[in-house]
């Protein structure tokens, strides 16, 4: 069966085979990796993107004007058992980067973990489980001028910006190894966006199966996949690949203008590249995240139960603050996504 019409087949069974099934995810507050020093790596996003620091989606409202939350120092990071119990990390400190890009509707999020073991491996861009950060933007050569100077890490061969029919692109690293793919905004989007560096943003996440990553973000969260496609051969070159096939499912997140794309990767044989899967905690370097606001967040996590998917918070068991409900579910290639089910407010 085509990936194409198993998503067809997926969405029917959402529609007319389950009575009881409702829709489940409501929106996108953030998207989150893991990060090795919170100050470097926030001066990247910064210096190269134009992104800067915001408050917390769940911070209390602020008067206008207000400044945005500061990036506290390692000797102020925080330990709290509730945030050992949703994110399996007992005897840490951490702290949280809250950071906003333009014309993006959901916000961007670095964490760091401290006093207990995190591992860092650089993601190739065929490793189930990695994740890429997608900046569309204004003046591609402008960036690239800036990533020069920061003398970061260019994974596309030859260093170079290739033409794609998604719009001229390159693949780089933030300090941390992780992977961020730049294109060049179209004339039209340029004109009709707001202020800005960049223009758009989309989230990748490399999956050793697409049918079955897509069992879990499609016939369980919802989310509409809008397209599959081929990528060609250019856009397997900006990611480091003259042969094989990336197959991709082009996803919505409902109840936001957010795009995530997943994306599997079938390697050319014979050859000397080889996808090493990833197997993430959450403190390590690099752990994608993907946090949700859902409505029904018991039923949602029996569903996903008994569905077969694993948790990451201790006992699947949501913690309980003024704002709301959490809980880390993770799925089928080690991506950790949180359930928040906000606080209902006077009726």
């Amino acid at each position: 069966m085509s990936i194409a019409r198993a998503a067809a087949v997926m969405a029917m069974s959402i529609v007319m085979g389950d009575t009881a099934w409702a829709q489940p995810v409501r929106g996108l507050y953030n998207w989150i990796h893991g990060t090795a020093d919170a100050e470097r790596n926030f001066a990247f996003y910064h210096e190269v993107f134009g992104l800067d620091l915001a408050r917390s989606t769940f911070a209390p409202v602020a008067p206008a004007g207000a400044a945005p939350e500061r990036i506290r120092p390692v000797s102020e990071a925080g330990s709290d058992p509730l945030v050992w119990d949703l994110t399996n990390t007992h005897g840490s400190r951490f702290r949280t980067v809250f950071m906003r890009a333009p014309n993006t509707p959901f916000g961007l999020e670095l964490s760091e973990f401290l006093d207990i073991p995190r591992s860092q491996r650089p993601a190739n861009p065929w490793d189930p489980g990695a994740s890429v950060v997608i900046f569309t933007v204004r003046d591609l050569g402008a960036v690239l001028d800036r990533l020069r100077a920061r003398g970061a890490t260019v994974v596309t061969p030859g260093g170079a910006a290739i033409d794609t029919v998604l719009g001229r692109a390159v693949l780089v690293r933030d300090p941390d190894g992780c992977l961020v793919e730049v294109r060049q905004a179209s004339p039209t989007a340029v004109r009709t966006a707001k202020t800005g560096d960049v223009i758009e943003t989309s989230i990748g996440i490399t999956v050793g199966r697409l049918p079955r990553a897509l069992e879990f973000y499609q016939r369980l969260l919802g989310f509409t996949v809008k397209q599959t496609r081929a990528a060609t051969l250019a856009e397997r070159r900006v990611s480091g690949l003259t042969g094989g096939r990336i197959t991709q499912a082009i996803m919505s997140v409902p109840g936001s203008g957010a795009t995530v794309v997943l994306s599997e990767f079938t390697l050319p044989t014979p050859g000397s590249l080889t996808a090493t899967p990833f197997a993430w905690r959450f403190q390590d370097v690099g752990s994608p995240q993907l946090q949700l606001e859902v409505a029904g967040l018991d039923q949602l996590i029996e569903q996903t139960r008994n569905a077969g998917y694993r948790f990451q918070s201790v006992g699947a068991r949501p913690i309980q603050r003024p704002f709301g409900r959490f809980v880390f579910a993770i799925d089928p290639d080690g991506v950790f996504v949180e359930f928040v089910e906000p606080e209902k407010g006077p009726q």
